[in-house]
């Protein structure tokens, strides 16, 4: 799909990731409409971007009612891109089960029912392309993200899932498994706060990396790209 004056929905676009992959969205002169539940954050997001359409609607992506509103909000859309997650390390015998709801919702229930709106328009216009962004952890589950890992592992399975059954039909999907990623994202936000690093066999990626890997994913319908350097990938 070439993207030049496409519609994209961003969700989690008022920070980290988000952010990235609506400025490489722009570059390609995609249209965006950016979601997550800050208004005055997606401002900021949307003040870096010219040369296109932006559209801000503040939603609350655990909240089906939002998403509703979000996807009427859109209009036609060519390309949905799940970014919005949240990431709550904690043994899992401790994690409060009011947490693990809000993971569940918000990492994979929002991308299933966003995708399940937006899909009948995107088969009647025979032409829409689905970016979910998983990770590594959906591939080889890491410690202490137990609730993280599933809500991952279930958006590659999605993927898979949604190009078997559309294959021919206009629409596909793909899948994004960064690594560990510097600079922006969950796993940067840990870093400053906590002062962990990568470790240095799996080395990191930077944002740029993965946003380049959406546009490529979209452009070349690949099924799943894994951003990640050295062997690991």
């Amino acid at each position: 799909m070439e993207l030049e004056g496409r519609t994209a929905i961003v969700t989690g676009a008022s920070r980290g990731l988000g952010r990235h992959i609506a400025r490489a969205l722009a570059a390609e002169k995609a249209n965006l409409v950016l979601a997550a539940r800050s208004r005055s954050e997606l401002e900021q997001t949307a003040a870096d971007i010219s040369g296109v359409n932006v559209k801000i609607v503040a939603t609350d992506v655990a909240r089906r009612g939002d998403l509703q509103k979000l996807a009427a909000a859109a209009g036609e859309v060519d390309v949905l891109v799940n970014n919005a997650g949240i990431e709550i390390p904690c043994e899992f015998q401790r994690l409060p089960l009011e947490e693990m709801d809000r993971m569940l919702a918000v990492n994979l229930v929002s991308a299933l029912t966003l995708t399940r709106l937006l899909l009948p328009g995107m088969l009647e216009r025979k032409r829409g392309h689905i970016v979910n962004m998983a990770s590594m952890a959906g591939k080889s589950g890491p410690p202490l993200a137990e609730v993280y890992a599933v809500t991952k592992a279930g958006l590659i399975g999605l993927t898979q899932s949604l190009r078997a059954s559309y294959d021919g039909a206009g629409v596909s999907a793909s899948a994004i498994c960064p690594g560990f990623i510097t600079d922006a994202g969950m796993f940067a936000d840990r870093a400053a706060k906590d002062g962990v690093a990568p470790p240095k066999l799996l080395g990191s990626s930077r944002p740029e990396d993965v946003a380049r890997a959406v546009i490529r994913a979209i452009r070349k319908d690949i099924p799943e790209v894994i951003v990640n350097p050295g062997p690991t990938r």
